[in-house]
């Protein structure tokens, strides 16, 4: 079985939005990948600031965050999309968002990008 996927994910570092499309393969239990396009998108300053401080946002407002970055990263998907002419070939996205917060020694994380708008 072949899925072809696209992954996404951005972190602390703020650095930008990493997306690659990947061939995942699967024969009798070994699985194997082959990524086919990558790129990193560099955030603009706009949503550098909005991430940058979405730790210090009210519930409301954090939410609604979570919504538009979830938006974005759809935008952004379908962007890639066109560009490496891969319409009706992705399977799936998947996401781990953004992480807005990070505690190991609490063993708690928490990441925004609304999978339901993406």
């Amino acid at each position: 079985m072949v899925y072809k996927v696209l992954g996404l994910m951005s972190g602390s570092s703020l650095d930008g939005l990493d997306i690659a499309y990947v061939y995942l393969s699967e024969i009798r239990s070994q699985w194997t990948y082959e990524i086919m396009h990558a790129e990193c998108i560099p955030f603009t300053d706009g949503w550098e600031e909005k991430l940058r401080h979405a730790q210090n946002l009210n519930v409301g407002d954090f939410l609604q965050l979570h919504t538009a970055f979830g938006h974005y990263l759809g935008q952004q998907c379908m962007s890639f999309i066109d560009r490496y002419h891969i319409e009706h070939q992705v399977h799936f996205i998947a996401s781990h968002g953004h992480t807005v917060f990070h505690n190991p020694a609490m063993a708690t994380t928490g990441q925004i990008g609304d999978g339901a708008a993406i």
